[in-house]
Protein backbone atom coordinates (compact mmCIF):
# COMPACT_ATOMS: atom_id res chain seq x y z
CA UNK A 1 0.00 0.00 0.00
CA UNK A 2 1.16 3.53 -0.66
CA UNK A 3 2.96 5.69 1.87
CA UNK A 4 1.35 8.51 3.86
CA UNK A 5 -0.09 11.34 1.74
CA UNK A 6 1.82 14.46 0.81
CA UNK A 7 -0.43 17.22 2.11
CA UNK A 8 1.23 20.34 0.76
CA UNK A 9 -0.81 22.46 -1.63
CA UNK A 10 -3.07 19.53 -2.58
CA UNK A 11 -4.53 19.38 0.94
CA UNK A 12 -4.77 23.15 1.00
CA UNK A 13 -6.83 22.94 -2.18
CA UNK A 14 -9.22 20.40 -0.70
CA UNK A 15 -9.59 22.28 2.57
CA UNK A 16 -10.01 25.57 0.75
CA UNK A 17 -12.78 24.15 -1.38
CA UNK A 18 -14.50 21.96 1.19
CA UNK A 19 -13.97 23.64 4.58
CA UNK A 20 -16.24 26.62 3.91
CA UNK A 21 -19.65 24.99 4.27
CA UNK A 22 -22.54 26.03 6.44
CA UNK A 23 -25.43 23.64 6.91
CA UNK A 24 -28.92 25.05 7.33
CA UNK A 25 -30.85 21.89 6.44
CA UNK A 26 -33.35 23.86 4.38
CA UNK A 27 -32.36 23.11 0.78
CA UNK A 28 -31.11 20.20 -1.28
CA UNK A 29 -30.41 21.74 -4.66
CA UNK A 30 -31.74 25.30 -5.16
CA UNK A 31 -30.63 25.83 -8.75
CA UNK A 32 -33.46 28.06 -9.93
CA UNK A 33 -31.36 31.21 -10.24
CA UNK A 34 -30.96 32.62 -13.73
CA UNK A 35 -27.88 31.08 -15.37
CA UNK A 36 -26.60 32.70 -18.55
CA UNK A 37 -23.89 30.11 -19.10
CA UNK A 38 -25.63 27.43 -21.15
CA UNK A 39 -25.29 23.69 -20.67
CA UNK A 40 -23.47 23.46 -24.01
CA UNK A 41 -21.02 26.13 -22.85
CA UNK A 42 -20.40 24.18 -19.66
CA UNK A 43 -19.69 21.09 -21.77
CA UNK A 44 -17.32 23.08 -23.99
CA UNK A 45 -15.46 24.60 -21.02
CA UNK A 46 -15.10 21.25 -19.27
CA UNK A 47 -14.01 19.42 -22.42
CA UNK A 48 -11.36 22.06 -23.24
CA UNK A 49 -10.02 21.98 -19.69
CA UNK A 50 -10.01 18.17 -19.60
CA UNK A 51 -8.13 18.02 -22.88
CA UNK A 52 -5.28 20.01 -21.36
CA UNK A 53 -5.33 17.95 -18.17
CA UNK A 54 -5.08 14.76 -20.24
CA UNK A 55 -2.18 16.11 -22.27
CA UNK A 56 -0.07 17.68 -19.54
CA UNK A 57 -0.86 16.08 -16.18
CA UNK A 58 0.08 12.50 -15.37
CA UNK A 59 -2.99 10.38 -14.79
CA UNK A 60 -3.90 6.73 -14.39
CA UNK A 61 -5.08 5.01 -17.56
CA UNK A 62 -5.35 1.47 -16.20
CA UNK A 63 -8.79 0.29 -17.42
CA UNK A 64 -9.52 -1.82 -14.33
CA UNK A 65 -8.92 1.00 -11.84
CA UNK A 66 -10.63 3.57 -14.02
CA UNK A 67 -13.71 1.43 -14.52
CA UNK A 68 -13.99 0.86 -10.79
CA UNK A 69 -14.05 4.63 -10.19
CA UNK A 70 -16.42 5.14 -13.11
CA UNK A 71 -18.81 2.50 -11.74
CA UNK A 72 -18.69 4.17 -8.33
CA UNK A 73 -19.36 7.60 -9.79
CA UNK A 74 -22.11 6.41 -12.12
CA UNK A 75 -23.86 4.62 -9.24
CA UNK A 76 -24.22 8.06 -7.63
CA UNK A 77 -25.04 9.89 -10.86
CA UNK A 78 -27.96 7.54 -11.53
CA UNK A 79 -29.71 9.12 -8.55
CA UNK A 80 -29.66 12.58 -10.09
CA UNK A 81 -31.36 11.89 -13.40
CA UNK A 82 -32.35 13.65 -15.48
CA UNK A 83 -29.07 15.49 -15.94
CA UNK A 84 -27.48 17.01 -19.03
CA UNK A 85 -23.90 15.77 -18.65
CA UNK A 86 -22.04 12.53 -19.10
CA UNK A 87 -19.87 12.41 -15.99
CA UNK A 88 -16.20 11.53 -16.35
CA UNK A 89 -14.05 10.37 -13.45
CA UNK A 90 -10.28 10.79 -13.76
CA UNK A 91 -7.44 9.74 -11.46
CA UNK A 92 -4.50 12.13 -11.16
CA UNK A 93 -1.17 10.73 -9.99
CA UNK A 94 -0.49 12.66 -6.80
CA UNK A 95 -0.36 11.40 -3.19
CA UNK A 96 -2.11 14.44 -1.68
CA UNK A 97 -5.68 14.21 -0.38
CA UNK A 98 -7.46 16.16 -3.06
CA UNK A 99 -10.35 16.12 -5.48
CA UNK A 100 -11.94 18.73 -7.72
CA UNK A 101 -14.51 19.09 -10.49
CA UNK A 102 -15.02 21.39 -13.45
CA UNK A 103 -18.16 22.16 -15.49
CA UNK A 104 -19.60 19.59 -17.83
CA UNK A 105 -19.25 16.59 -15.52
CA UNK A 106 -15.46 16.19 -15.19
CA UNK A 107 -14.40 14.94 -11.75
CA UNK A 108 -10.75 14.46 -10.77
CA UNK A 109 -9.64 12.34 -7.83
CA UNK A 110 -6.03 12.06 -6.63
CA UNK A 111 -4.38 8.70 -6.16
CA UNK A 112 -3.73 9.70 -2.54
CA UNK A 113 -7.46 10.16 -1.91
CA UNK A 114 -8.29 6.67 -3.19
CA UNK A 115 -5.42 4.98 -1.39
CA UNK A 116 -6.08 6.71 1.94
CA UNK A 117 -9.87 6.28 1.99
CA UNK A 118 -10.72 3.90 4.80
CA UNK A 119 -13.96 2.61 3.28
CA UNK A 120 -15.80 2.58 -0.01
CA UNK A 121 -18.36 4.96 1.52
CA UNK A 122 -15.66 7.52 2.38
CA UNK A 123 -14.52 7.59 -1.23
CA UNK A 124 -18.14 7.75 -2.38
CA UNK A 125 -18.60 10.83 -0.18
CA UNK A 126 -15.70 12.66 -1.83
CA UNK A 127 -16.95 11.75 -5.32
CA UNK A 128 -20.52 12.72 -4.45
CA UNK A 129 -19.46 16.15 -3.16
CA UNK A 130 -17.68 16.89 -6.44
CA UNK A 131 -20.71 15.69 -8.40
CA UNK A 132 -22.73 18.11 -6.29
CA UNK A 133 -20.69 21.05 -7.59
CA UNK A 134 -21.33 19.98 -11.19
CA UNK A 135 -25.01 19.23 -10.63
CA UNK A 136 -25.46 22.59 -8.93
CA UNK A 137 -23.93 24.43 -11.92
CA UNK A 138 -21.82 26.27 -9.34
CA UNK A 139 -19.21 27.42 -11.79
CA UNK A 140 -21.85 28.88 -14.12
CA UNK A 141 -23.72 30.60 -11.31
CA UNK A 142 -20.63 32.21 -9.81
CA UNK A 143 -19.34 33.12 -13.24
CA UNK A 144 -22.41 35.28 -13.75
CA UNK A 145 -21.42 37.22 -10.65
CA UNK A 146 -17.82 37.54 -11.88
CA UNK A 147 -16.91 35.79 -8.64
CA UNK A 148 -14.84 33.05 -10.22
CA UNK A 149 -11.95 32.90 -12.71
CA UNK A 150 -12.51 31.85 -16.30
CA UNK A 151 -11.54 28.20 -16.74
CA UNK A 152 -10.82 28.72 -20.42
CA UNK A 153 -8.13 31.19 -19.39
CA UNK A 154 -6.82 28.48 -17.08
CA UNK A 155 -6.56 26.12 -20.05
CA UNK A 156 -4.13 28.56 -21.66
CA UNK A 157 -2.26 28.69 -18.35
CA UNK A 158 -1.93 24.92 -18.26
CA UNK A 159 -0.45 24.86 -21.76
CA UNK A 160 1.95 27.68 -20.89
CA UNK A 161 3.04 25.94 -17.68
CA UNK A 162 3.60 22.70 -19.57
CA UNK A 163 5.93 24.53 -21.93
CA UNK A 164 8.23 25.38 -19.02
CA UNK A 165 8.96 21.70 -18.45
CA UNK A 166 8.19 22.01 -14.74
CA UNK A 167 5.36 19.54 -14.09
CA UNK A 168 5.45 20.11 -10.35
CA UNK A 169 4.79 23.81 -10.81
CA UNK A 170 2.10 22.96 -13.35
CA UNK A 171 0.26 20.65 -10.98
CA UNK A 172 0.32 23.04 -8.08
CA UNK A 173 -0.60 26.16 -10.01
CA UNK A 174 -3.18 24.88 -12.44
CA UNK A 175 -4.19 21.26 -12.08
CA UNK A 176 -4.54 20.21 -8.47
CA UNK A 177 -5.26 23.72 -7.27
CA UNK A 178 -8.35 24.21 -9.42
CA UNK A 179 -10.69 23.60 -6.49
CA UNK A 180 -8.87 26.25 -4.44
CA UNK A 181 -8.94 28.82 -7.22
CA UNK A 182 -12.63 28.26 -7.86
CA UNK A 183 -13.28 29.25 -4.24
CA UNK A 184 -16.97 28.42 -4.26
CA UNK A 185 -19.16 30.40 -1.90
CA UNK A 186 -20.25 28.96 1.44
CA UNK A 187 -23.76 28.61 0.05
CA UNK A 188 -22.56 26.54 -2.88
CA UNK A 189 -20.30 24.39 -0.72
CA UNK A 190 -23.29 23.69 1.50
CA UNK A 191 -25.34 22.79 -1.55
CA UNK A 192 -22.64 20.45 -2.80
CA UNK A 193 -22.58 18.70 0.56
CA UNK A 194 -26.34 18.35 0.72
CA UNK A 195 -26.64 17.21 -2.90
CA UNK A 196 -23.77 14.79 -2.48
CA UNK A 197 -24.96 13.32 0.81
CA UNK A 198 -28.50 12.81 -0.46
CA UNK A 199 -27.48 11.20 -3.70
CA UNK A 200 -24.88 8.94 -2.13
CA UNK A 201 -27.62 7.75 0.23
CA UNK A 202 -29.87 7.04 -2.74
CA UNK A 203 -27.09 4.89 -4.15
CA UNK A 204 -26.77 2.98 -0.87
CA UNK A 205 -23.73 4.71 0.65
CA UNK A 206 -23.78 6.08 4.19
CA UNK A 207 -23.72 9.90 4.15
CA UNK A 208 -21.89 10.25 7.48
CA UNK A 209 -18.81 8.71 5.85
CA UNK A 210 -18.10 12.03 4.13
CA UNK A 211 -17.36 13.41 7.60
CA UNK A 212 -15.09 10.42 8.29
CA UNK A 213 -12.96 11.42 5.35
CA UNK A 214 -12.76 14.98 6.68
CA UNK A 215 -11.58 13.54 10.00
CA UNK A 216 -8.88 11.72 8.08
CA UNK A 217 -7.80 15.08 6.61
CA UNK A 218 -7.72 16.68 10.06
CA UNK A 219 -5.57 13.88 11.42
CA UNK A 220 -3.16 14.17 8.51
CA UNK A 221 -3.04 17.97 8.79
CA UNK A 222 -1.53 17.70 12.27
CA UNK A 223 1.66 16.61 10.56
CA UNK A 224 4.21 19.27 11.52
CA UNK A 225 5.42 19.34 7.92
CA UNK A 226 2.07 20.78 6.88
CA UNK A 227 1.72 24.56 6.96
CA UNK A 228 -1.80 25.99 6.88
CA UNK A 229 -1.93 28.78 4.26
CA UNK A 230 -2.96 32.21 5.60
CA UNK A 231 -6.14 32.41 3.48
CA UNK A 232 -7.61 29.43 5.35
CA UNK A 233 -7.50 31.24 8.69
CA UNK A 234 -10.66 33.16 7.78
CA UNK A 235 -12.62 30.04 6.87
CA UNK A 236 -14.79 28.02 9.27
CA UNK A 237 -12.90 25.43 11.27
CA UNK A 238 -12.93 22.05 9.60
CA UNK A 239 -14.19 20.50 12.86
CA UNK A 240 -17.34 22.60 12.46
CA UNK A 241 -17.63 21.23 8.96
CA UNK A 242 -17.51 17.70 10.29
CA UNK A 243 -20.25 18.46 12.82
CA UNK A 244 -22.47 19.95 10.11
CA UNK A 245 -22.08 16.97 7.83
CA UNK A 246 -22.77 14.51 10.65
CA UNK A 247 -25.85 16.47 11.68
CA UNK A 248 -27.21 16.43 8.15
CA UNK A 249 -26.47 12.72 7.79
CA UNK A 250 -28.69 11.95 10.76
CA UNK A 251 -31.73 13.15 8.84
CA UNK A 252 -30.99 11.24 5.62
CA UNK A 253 -32.23 7.71 5.06
CA UNK A 254 -30.13 5.31 3.02
CA UNK A 255 -32.56 3.97 0.43
CA UNK A 256 -30.29 2.41 -2.19
CA UNK A 257 -28.28 -0.79 -2.06
CA UNK A 258 -24.61 -1.14 -2.85
CA UNK A 259 -23.74 -4.38 -4.69
CA UNK A 260 -22.26 -6.96 -2.34
CA UNK A 261 -19.06 -7.18 -4.38
CA UNK A 262 -18.44 -3.42 -4.34
CA UNK A 263 -16.36 -3.36 -1.15
CA UNK A 264 -14.21 -6.20 -2.44
CA UNK A 265 -13.76 -4.32 -5.74
CA UNK A 266 -12.74 -1.20 -3.78
CA UNK A 267 -9.98 -3.08 -1.95
CA UNK A 268 -8.83 -4.70 -5.19
CA UNK A 269 -8.71 -1.25 -6.77
CA UNK A 270 -6.58 0.06 -3.90
CA UNK A 271 -4.16 -2.87 -4.23
CA UNK A 272 -3.88 -2.43 -8.00
CA UNK A 273 -3.51 1.34 -7.70
CA UNK A 274 -0.80 0.92 -5.06
CA UNK A 275 1.07 -1.39 -7.44
CA UNK A 276 0.84 1.26 -10.14
CA UNK A 277 2.04 4.04 -7.85
CA UNK A 278 4.86 1.97 -6.36
CA UNK A 279 5.97 0.87 -9.82
CA UNK A 280 5.72 4.40 -11.24
CA UNK A 281 3.31 3.09 -13.88
CA UNK A 282 -0.08 4.27 -15.10
CA UNK A 283 -1.38 0.89 -16.29
CA UNK A 284 -0.67 -2.76 -15.47
CA UNK A 285 0.06 -5.24 -18.24
CA UNK A 286 -1.25 -8.77 -18.08
CA UNK A 287 0.97 -11.83 -18.04
CA UNK A 288 -1.27 -14.62 -19.29
CA UNK A 289 0.18 -17.88 -20.65
CA UNK A 290 0.82 -17.78 -24.41
CA UNK A 291 -1.96 -19.64 -26.26
CA UNK A 292 -1.23 -22.63 -28.50
CA UNK A 293 -2.56 -21.27 -31.79
CA UNK A 294 -2.15 -24.62 -33.51
CA UNK A 295 -5.19 -25.77 -31.51
CA UNK A 296 -7.36 -22.69 -31.96
CA UNK A 297 -6.51 -21.71 -35.56
CA UNK A 298 -8.36 -24.65 -37.24
CA UNK A 299 -11.51 -23.90 -35.25
CA UNK A 300 -11.27 -20.17 -36.02
CA UNK A 301 -10.99 -21.02 -39.74
CA UNK A 302 -13.96 -23.41 -39.55
CA UNK A 303 -16.04 -20.80 -37.73
CA UNK A 304 -15.26 -18.26 -40.46
CA UNK A 305 -16.38 -20.67 -43.19
CA UNK A 306 -19.57 -21.40 -41.28
CA UNK A 307 -20.34 -17.71 -40.87
CA UNK A 308 -19.70 -17.04 -44.58
CA UNK A 309 -22.17 -19.82 -45.34
CA UNK A 310 -24.80 -18.20 -43.15
CA UNK A 311 -24.43 -20.62 -40.23
CA UNK A 312 -23.78 -18.13 -37.43
CA UNK A 313 -24.83 -20.54 -34.70
CA UNK A 314 -22.53 -23.26 -35.99
CA UNK A 315 -19.67 -20.77 -36.15
CA UNK A 316 -20.35 -19.69 -32.59
CA UNK A 317 -20.26 -23.30 -31.39
CA UNK A 318 -16.83 -23.77 -33.00
CA UNK A 319 -15.50 -20.60 -31.35
CA UNK A 320 -16.84 -21.72 -28.00
CA UNK A 321 -14.93 -24.97 -28.44
CA UNK A 322 -11.78 -23.03 -29.37
CA UNK A 323 -12.20 -20.89 -26.25
CA UNK A 324 -12.51 -24.04 -24.14
CA UNK A 325 -9.33 -25.48 -25.62
CA UNK A 326 -7.33 -22.23 -25.55
CA UNK A 327 -8.89 -19.92 -22.91
CA UNK A 328 -6.04 -17.38 -23.20
CA UNK A 329 -6.41 -16.72 -26.93
CA UNK A 330 -7.91 -13.21 -27.11
CA UNK A 331 -8.60 -13.63 -30.85
CA UNK A 332 -11.17 -16.31 -30.13
CA UNK A 333 -13.09 -14.18 -27.62
CA UNK A 334 -13.01 -11.20 -29.99
CA UNK A 335 -14.34 -13.17 -32.95
CA UNK A 336 -17.00 -14.79 -30.80
CA UNK A 337 -18.06 -11.29 -29.72
CA UNK A 338 -18.33 -10.20 -33.36
CA UNK A 339 -20.55 -13.19 -34.19
CA UNK A 340 -22.76 -12.55 -31.16
CA UNK A 341 -23.15 -8.91 -32.11
CA UNK A 342 -24.16 -9.81 -35.66
CA UNK A 343 -26.72 -12.20 -34.18
CA UNK A 344 -28.28 -9.35 -32.21
CA UNK A 345 -27.02 -10.69 -28.86
CA UNK A 346 -25.45 -7.41 -27.83
CA UNK A 347 -25.08 -8.01 -24.10
CA UNK A 348 -23.49 -11.41 -24.66
CA UNK A 349 -21.20 -9.77 -27.21
CA UNK A 350 -20.12 -7.18 -24.65
CA UNK A 351 -19.18 -9.97 -22.23
CA UNK A 352 -17.10 -11.67 -24.92
CA UNK A 353 -15.42 -8.40 -25.92
CA UNK A 354 -14.59 -7.74 -22.28
CA UNK A 355 -12.99 -11.17 -22.00
CA UNK A 356 -10.83 -10.33 -25.01
CA UNK A 357 -9.94 -7.04 -23.36
CA UNK A 358 -8.92 -8.73 -20.11
CA UNK A 359 -6.61 -11.03 -22.09
CA UNK A 360 -5.09 -8.25 -24.21
CA UNK A 361 -5.75 -4.79 -22.67
CA UNK A 362 -3.80 -2.53 -25.07
CA UNK A 363 -6.01 -3.24 -28.13
CA UNK A 364 -7.90 -0.02 -28.87
CA UNK A 365 -10.34 -1.67 -31.29
CA UNK A 366 -11.81 -3.77 -28.47
CA UNK A 367 -12.53 -0.68 -26.36
CA UNK A 368 -14.21 0.93 -29.37
CA UNK A 369 -16.38 -2.10 -30.08
CA UNK A 370 -17.47 -2.32 -26.43
CA UNK A 371 -18.32 1.38 -26.38
CA UNK A 372 -20.37 1.21 -29.56
CA UNK A 373 -22.18 -1.88 -28.30
CA UNK A 374 -23.16 -0.01 -25.15
CA UNK A 375 -24.26 2.94 -27.30
CA UNK A 376 -26.55 0.66 -29.30
CA UNK A 377 -28.15 -0.34 -25.99
CA UNK A 378 -28.71 3.33 -25.12
CA UNK A 379 -26.11 3.37 -22.31
CA UNK A 380 -24.29 6.62 -23.12
CA UNK A 381 -22.32 6.62 -19.85
CA UNK A 382 -20.67 3.26 -20.50
CA UNK A 383 -20.31 4.08 -24.18
CA UNK A 384 -18.44 7.27 -23.31
CA UNK A 385 -16.11 5.42 -20.93
CA UNK A 386 -15.01 2.77 -23.43
CA UNK A 387 -14.90 4.98 -26.55
CA UNK A 388 -12.71 7.40 -24.58
CA UNK A 389 -10.37 4.54 -23.76
CA UNK A 390 -10.17 3.75 -27.47
CA UNK A 391 -9.50 7.38 -28.42
CA UNK A 392 -6.64 7.63 -25.91
CA UNK A 393 -4.97 4.58 -27.47
CA UNK A 394 -5.48 5.40 -31.16
CA UNK A 395 -3.69 7.56 -33.68
CA UNK A 396 -6.13 10.49 -33.98
CA UNK A 397 -5.34 10.80 -37.70
CA UNK A 398 -5.87 7.12 -38.49
CA UNK A 399 -9.19 5.83 -39.88
CA UNK A 400 -10.31 4.22 -36.62
CA UNK A 401 -9.00 7.17 -34.59
CA UNK A 402 -11.08 9.58 -36.65
CA UNK A 403 -14.15 7.36 -36.37
CA UNK A 404 -13.74 6.92 -32.61
CA UNK A 405 -13.18 10.65 -32.17
CA UNK A 406 -16.37 11.43 -34.05
CA UNK A 407 -18.29 8.86 -32.02
CA UNK A 408 -17.04 10.40 -28.80
CA UNK A 409 -18.05 13.87 -29.96
CA UNK A 410 -21.56 12.60 -30.72
CA UNK A 411 -21.77 11.10 -27.25
CA UNK A 412 -20.43 14.22 -25.53
CA UNK A 413 -22.47 16.68 -27.57
CA UNK A 414 -25.72 15.02 -28.72
CA UNK A 415 -26.55 16.12 -32.28
CA UNK A 416 -30.29 16.22 -31.56
CA UNK A 417 -31.94 18.48 -29.01
CA UNK A 418 -35.13 16.48 -29.40
CA UNK A 419 -36.75 14.06 -31.84
CA UNK A 420 -40.01 12.24 -32.38
CA UNK A 421 -42.35 10.31 -34.65
CA UNK A 422 -45.47 11.89 -36.09
CA UNK A 423 -48.10 11.38 -38.79
CA UNK A 424 -47.02 14.29 -41.01
CA UNK A 425 -50.46 15.92 -40.91
CA UNK A 426 -49.58 19.46 -39.96
CA UNK A 427 -51.80 22.00 -38.33
CA UNK A 428 -52.70 22.68 -34.72
CA UNK A 429 -51.03 19.67 -33.10
CA UNK A 430 -48.25 21.54 -31.36
CA UNK A 431 -45.71 19.17 -32.94
CA UNK A 432 -43.43 20.36 -35.76
CA UNK A 433 -44.57 17.73 -38.29
CA UNK A 434 -48.06 16.62 -37.36
CA UNK A 435 -49.38 14.78 -34.32
CA UNK A 436 -47.06 12.61 -32.24
CA UNK A 437 -47.90 8.95 -32.73
CA UNK A 438 -46.70 5.62 -31.37
CA UNK A 439 -49.19 3.53 -33.33
CA UNK A 440 -50.15 3.65 -37.00
CA UNK A 441 -52.62 1.56 -38.97
CA UNK A 442 -53.00 0.31 -42.50
CA UNK A 443 -54.64 3.22 -44.25
CA UNK A 444 -52.46 5.88 -42.66
CA UNK A 445 -50.47 7.64 -45.35
CA UNK A 446 -47.04 8.03 -43.78
CA UNK A 447 -44.75 7.89 -40.78
CA UNK A 448 -42.44 10.85 -40.19
CA UNK A 449 -39.32 10.74 -38.06
CA UNK A 450 -38.10 14.24 -37.20
CA UNK A 451 -35.28 15.74 -35.22
CA UNK A 452 -34.26 19.18 -34.02
CA UNK A 453 -30.53 19.60 -34.64
CA UNK A 454 -28.25 21.17 -32.04
CA UNK A 455 -26.70 24.37 -33.37
CA UNK A 456 -23.18 23.01 -33.77
CA UNK A 457 -24.44 20.29 -36.13
CA UNK A 458 -26.52 22.41 -38.50
CA UNK A 459 -23.75 22.45 -41.16
CA UNK A 460 -23.57 18.66 -41.07
CA UNK A 461 -27.19 17.65 -41.44
CA UNK A 462 -26.51 15.97 -44.80
CA UNK A 463 -24.46 13.39 -42.89
CA UNK A 464 -27.58 12.02 -41.20
CA UNK A 465 -29.36 8.96 -42.55
CA UNK A 466 -32.55 7.42 -41.19
CA UNK A 467 -33.23 3.69 -41.34
CA UNK A 468 -36.71 2.15 -41.00
CA UNK A 469 -36.59 -1.56 -40.06
CA UNK A 470 -39.75 -3.67 -40.27
CA UNK A 471 -40.87 -6.24 -37.66
CA UNK A 472 -38.99 -9.05 -39.44
CA UNK A 473 -35.69 -7.16 -39.09
CA UNK A 474 -35.51 -6.26 -42.79
CA UNK A 475 -34.50 -2.70 -43.70
CA UNK A 476 -37.51 -1.20 -45.46
CA UNK A 477 -35.94 2.18 -46.15
CA UNK A 478 -32.65 3.93 -45.52
CA UNK A 479 -31.84 7.34 -46.94
CA UNK A 480 -30.47 10.77 -46.21
CA UNK A 481 -32.70 13.06 -44.16
CA UNK A 482 -34.89 15.63 -45.85
CA UNK A 483 -34.10 19.26 -45.18
CA UNK A 484 -36.90 20.99 -43.30
CA UNK A 485 -37.20 24.43 -41.75
CA UNK A 486 -34.13 25.15 -39.63
CA UNK A 487 -33.13 23.60 -37.29
CA UNK A 488 -35.27 20.55 -38.15
CA UNK A 489 -34.61 17.51 -40.33
CA UNK A 490 -37.02 14.71 -41.14
CA UNK A 491 -37.42 11.41 -42.96
CA UNK A 492 -40.73 10.16 -44.36
CA UNK A 493 -41.80 6.54 -44.81
CA UNK A 494 -44.76 6.33 -47.18
CA UNK A 495 -47.12 3.57 -46.03
CA UNK A 496 -48.17 2.25 -49.41
CA UNK A 497 -48.24 -1.14 -51.07
CA UNK A 498 -46.64 -3.99 -49.20
CA UNK A 499 -45.21 -1.75 -46.46
CA UNK A 500 -48.69 -0.96 -45.13
CA UNK A 501 -49.24 -4.66 -44.39
CA UNK A 502 -46.03 -5.30 -42.41
CA UNK A 503 -47.74 -5.26 -39.06
CA UNK A 504 -45.86 -5.25 -35.77
CA UNK A 505 -43.15 -3.22 -34.06
CA UNK A 506 -40.98 -1.14 -36.36
CA UNK A 507 -37.64 0.45 -35.43
CA UNK A 508 -36.42 3.83 -36.64
CA UNK A 509 -32.73 4.69 -36.31
CA UNK A 510 -31.04 8.00 -37.10
CA UNK A 511 -27.31 7.73 -37.77
CA UNK A 512 -24.66 10.40 -38.31
CA UNK A 513 -21.53 9.11 -40.04
CA UNK A 514 -22.87 5.64 -39.29
CA UNK A 515 -23.04 6.34 -35.55
CA UNK A 516 -26.48 6.02 -33.87
CA UNK A 517 -27.85 9.34 -32.60
CA UNK A 518 -31.51 8.39 -32.05
CA UNK A 519 -33.61 5.24 -31.97
CA UNK A 520 -37.37 4.89 -31.66
CA UNK A 521 -40.10 2.35 -32.26
CA UNK A 522 -43.70 2.49 -33.44
CA UNK A 523 -46.40 -0.09 -33.99
CA UNK A 524 -48.13 -0.68 -37.31
CA UNK A 525 -51.49 -2.41 -36.88
CA UNK A 526 -54.28 -3.52 -39.23
CA UNK A 527 -56.93 -1.01 -40.15
CA UNK A 528 -59.87 -0.75 -37.78
CA UNK A 529 -62.97 -2.62 -38.99
CA UNK A 530 -65.73 -0.45 -40.40
CA UNK A 531 -68.65 -0.02 -38.00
Amino acid sequence: MATRPRLRLGLAALLGALACVQHDGSRLNPIDAYIQTSVDEEREIGAAFDSQIQQHIRSIDDPVVLEFLDDLGQSIVRGIEPQPFIYRFRIIVDPSLNAFAVPGGYVYIHTGTILQAGTLDELAGVVAHEIGHVKGHHYARMREKAAIPDLLAKVAGIAAAAATGEPGVLLASEGLNVALQLRFSREFESEADEIGQNFMARAGYHPEELARFFERIVTASHDVRFQMPPYLYTHPDVEDRIASVLSAAGAISVTGAVPSEASWAFRECQVRLAQLVDGNATTLLTNWPAPDRSRSDPLIASAKRAAEGGDLEGGLAMLEEAERLEPYDARVSFQRAERLEKSGKTREAISAYRRALALDPPVALVYYRIGMAYLSLGDRQKAAFFVEQAVHRLNPKGPLGIRAGRALERINFPPLDTAGISDGIEGGSGEPFGSARQEFRTGDERVVWWGRLAGRYLPYRDRIRVRFTDPSGAVAQQKKVERARRPYVRSTLELDGDLARRHGIWRVEALMDGIPIDERTFRLAPALPHP
